[in-house]
């Protein structure tokens, strides 16, 4: 295997050169756009969720390889530099974790996996951003770029300040979303899942109160832009309601999830990643928790009778897991590792769609189940 994103170079060497895919991927299935997500019509309801897309290049690569719904990697109202790598490691997780094993520290891989279904990383970078006008300009590019049925969608986080004031924050996430609009979003992606000290909870998305004061300043200044917010992993079912139940009325849909935390220890027992005590899980190791969430969000939505699309994330390393996640009921499925490591992932998943529906002339294929 060998990912797109080199986890062997730095953030800045992936932004520059990357992606680090070779030769032309191959001829896509012609179909005409029929999925529909967020009053977009698109080719499938498959994409990539904030993470691996850094900038425009990024984008457009994914996109000819076949993903649909590609979100630019999750920027901010001033630059940030990434952390210093190491970044991102092989982590020794034989299978998914369940809600069980949470709180234990896990190790990294004496070697890389050999295969896609073992890939579980742990990765730390800070939400790094570019200068607002350098950002902006780069958006603007990658829409430009995109061909009929694909869908750019631009994560965004807002930064508090050094006051640490929740106004200042609430300002600044409104700040930002509406210069993604002005970059030429089709949809903006609220970040929420991002730790912060604000909260006592660990992050924004798990306080109801703060998540629903952002959403509905950003609904404000978006206007007719769709809107979703994307969120981490919370245990508390009750908890996991009242958040739902805060945000739906201000937004078009939920993603989740993001990463699961956990301190993650080098072989001898030291921190993986000098520095930093806790970093994020992902790959296959979250896909049983991560798809657990999707159902109650799901259930949630159909309970309170929102119109609310629901995006599932997480532990998506093969077609049969973006399948198993349309199964959950969500709307729309992406991935992020398994795109990094197997590029043509959502090309994988077309032809097997295809296959399945032999019989069906190709320029009416769906590519959902």
């Amino acid at each position: 295997m060998t990912p797109a994103y080199d986890i062997d170079r730095s953030y800045e060497e992936n932004y520059q050169e990357g992606p680090w895919v070779s030769g032309l991927p191959p001829v896509m299935p012609c179909v005409v756009p029929s999925q529909s997500f967020l009053g977009y019509t698109v080719n499938s309801c498959v994409g990539i969720p904030a993470g691996p897309l850094l900038n425009a290049r990024w984008i457009l690569a994914y996109a000819r390889m076949g993903f649909d719904l590609l979100v630019y990697k999750t920027v901010r109202t001033q630059a940030c530099l990434s952390h210093p790598p190491p970044n991102c490691v092989f982590l020794d997780v034989a299978r998914p974790l369940e809600t069980t094993e949470l709180d234990r520290p896990l190790r990294v891989a004496a070697q890389a996996p050999q295969s896609i279904e073992q890939v579980s990383i742990t990765n730390s970078f800070g939400m790094p951003s570019r200068d607002p006008a350098l950002w902006q300009a780069d958006v603007a590019l990658a829409k430009a770029g995109l061909t009929a049925g694909k869908m750019l969608i631009v994560s965004v986080v807002g930064t508090s300040g050094k006051e640490n004031c929740v106004d200042a924050l609430v300002e600044d996430y409104s700040r930002v979303a509406e210069m993604a609009v002005d970059a030429g979003a089709h949809a903006v992606e609220l970040n929420l899942s991002c730790p912060n000290v604000i909260t006592k909870e660990g992050g924004v998305f798990c306080d109801p109160g703060l998540s629903s004061v952002i959403s509905k300043a950003a609904r404000k200044v978006v206007g007719s832009v769709p809107l979703i917010i994307k969120i981490g992993y919370i245990d508390s079912p009750l908890r996991l309601e009242q958040v739902v139940v805060a945000n739906a009325p201000y937004v078009h849909a939920i993603s989740s999830i993001n990463t699961l935390s956990f301190e993650v220890l080098s072989q001898t027992g030291a921190q993986a990643l000098p520095g930093r005590t806790q970093s994020g899980v992902c790959g296959a190791a979250i896909r049983t928790v991560a798809m657990q969430q999707t159902r109650q969000i799901v259930a949630l939505v159909q309970k309170h009778k929102y119109d609310c699309a629901v995006v599932g994330v997480g532990g998506v390393m093969t077609p049969r897991h973006i399948l198993e996640y349309f199964d959950t009921g969500a709307d729309a499925v992406m991935s992020a590792t398994g795109a990094m490591w197997d590029p043509l992932l959502c090309h994988k998943y077309k032809e097997s769609r295809l296959s399945a529906r032999s019989n069906t002339p190709k320029t009416e294929i769906l590519f959902r189940p």
